[in-house]
C-alpha cells in the first residue's frame, strides 16, 4: 500500500499516542471539577496549551478546542452573526472548503448577500476585493491554501485591506498550519484540524484574534466561554503534541516533502502524458495532476487497485465531475475535468514516488 491523500487525514503520530495513553491513565479527571486531581489534570493539560500557543505565536486564551475545523468555521462564521445582526453582507472565494461554502450558504437562506472574490489568470483579484466591501460587511472569509491544487493565498495583502475597511478576515487555515509558515498576525479569526497534522481525529479548533464572537454551544463555563462541556483531555493533549511536533520539526519536513514534490513533478512532465496543475505559489504538500481525456474518478479507482491511494478531489468535496479549483488555475476545462490531486508527507519516500510514476505509465498508456 501506498498512501499518498495525506492532505485529506494523516496517521496518528506514535508519540502523539503515547502522551495521549498518559493522559489517559494519569490525568483523566474532569478538569472542569475543582478537587486536586481535577486541579493536577487540568495543570498538565493546560501546560500542553500553553507550548501550542507559544509555538503558534498566539495567546493560549485565543485557542477555543472543537470537533475539528468544520465546527470551528461554523462556530466563527455564524458566531460573528449573531454578534452582529446588522451586517448582512460576506465576501468569500469560489473555493473555500465545503465547511465554509456550506454554513455560507444556510446564511444565505437566513438572508445573507454573498459575493465572491473573482479570480484574475488564477490569482484573486484584490482590487476587486476592496470594491466589494461594504458598510455592512460581515466579514471577508478566505482560505489559506487550496485544498485540491494548493495554491496559496496573500492572506497578509488580504488583511491590510480588510484593515483599511474596518472587516475582520477569517481563514481556513487546515492546509496550513503544520505544512507552512503561518502568521496569525495576518487574519483575525482562523480554523485548522489536528487529524491533518498526525494528530489524532475528532479535534480542531478556532483561533480568535479578536474575542466578539457569540457562542453556538452552550452550558456549563469550559475551557473557553465560546464552548460548553467538558473538555477531552486526551485529544487537546495529542492535538498539542502534534502541533508542537509538526512546528519544531517544520523545517525539515517541508525540505523533505518539496524534494519528493520536485521528483514528481520532473517525472510526470518527462512523461508528457501529465499535466501538473499546481501554481509556483502552491505548498510542496499538494500536487495537482491532469491526465487528459481520463475520468478523474475511474482514475482513482484504477491506481486503487494497484494499491496507490490518491483522490480526485477534496475528501469533503463530493463527486463533482469538474474541478473549479483547477479550472481557476489553469484555465483549461480538459484539465479540470481529469484532475487528481497527490499529497505528499515527510514520511512519504523516493521509491514511493518512482513506485508510483511506473503505476502511472501502465493506467495511462
Amino acid at each position: 500500500m501506498t498512501y499518498l491523500d495525506y492532505s485529506a487525514s494523516t496517521p496518528t503520530s506514535l508519540t502523539v499516542l503515547e502522551h495521549m495513553h498518559r493522559i489517559e491513565r494519569e490525568y483523566f479527571a474532569n478538569i472542569n471539577a475543582k478537587h486536586a486531581f481535577a486541579l493536577r489534570s487540568k495543570e498538565v493539560v493546560l501546560s500542553y496549551i500553553s507550548k501550542m500557543a507559544s509555538l503558534l505565536n498566539i495567546p493560549s486564551e485565543s485557542l477555543v478546542f472543537t470537533s475539528g475545523a468544520t465546527e470551528s468555521n461554523n462556530m466563527i462564521l455564524f458566531g460573528l452573526a449573531k454578534s452582529n445582526p446588522h451586517k448582512r453582507h460576506i465576501i468569500s472565494t469560489s473555493l473555500e472548503h465545503h465547511s465554509v461554502i456550506s454554513p455560507l450558504g444556510e446564511l444565505q437562506k437566513l438572508g445573507y448577500e454573498l459575493d465572491f472574490i473573482p479570480y484574475l489568470h488564477g490569482k484573486l483579484d484584490l482590487e476587486a476585493l476592496k470594491k466589494l466591501i461594504r458598510e455592512d460587511t460581515l466579514c471577508v472569509s478566505v482560505i489559506a491554501v487550496e485544498s485540491e491544487t494548493g495554491l496559496v493565498h496573500p492572506l497578509k495583502a488580504i488583511k491590510a485591506i480588510c484593515d483599511d475597511y474596518g472587516v475582520p478576515l477569517h481563514s481556513d487555515m487546515t492546509q496550513a498550519v503544520g505544512k507552512i509558515p503561518v502568521d496569525f498576525n495576518n487574519v483575525t479569526y482562523a480554523s485548522f484540524s489536528s487529524h491533518k497534522i498526525y494528530g489524532p481525529k475528532g479535534i480542531g479548533a478556532c483561533v480568535l484574534m479578536k474575542d466578539d464572537i457569540r457562542p453556538l454551544i452552550y452550558g456549563g463555563r469550559s475551557l473557553s466561554k465560546l464552548r460548553s462541556g467538558t473538555p477531552p483531555n486526551a485529544l487537546i493533549v495529542g492535538f498539542a503534541q502534534a502541533v508542537i511536533e509538526a512546528l519544531e520539526d517544520l523545517e525539515v519536513r517541508i525540505s523533505i516533502v518539496t524534494q519528493l514534490r520536485n521528483q514528481l513533478t520532473q517525472k510526470c512532465d518527462a512523461l508528457k502524458i501529465v499535466h501538473v496543475n499546481t501554481p509556483h505559489v502552491g505548498v510542496p504538500h499538494i500536487c495537482n495532476l491532469s491526465f487528459m481525456h481520463h475520468d478523474r474518478h475511474e482514475l482513482v479507482n484504477q491506481f486503487s487497485n494497484h494499491g496507490f491511494y490518491v483522490s480526485a478531489s477534496s475528501a469533503c468535496s463530493g463527486q463533482e465531475n469538474v474541478s473549479k479549483a483547477v479550472l481557476t488555475v489553469s484555465e483549461n476545462m480538459d484539465c479540470a475535468t481529469s484532475s487528481l490531486r497527490v499529497s505528499l508527507s515527510h514520511l512519504t519516500s523516493e521509491s514511493d514516488i518512482d513506485s508510483f510514476v511506473q503505476v502511472i505509465k501502465k493506467v495511462i498508456q
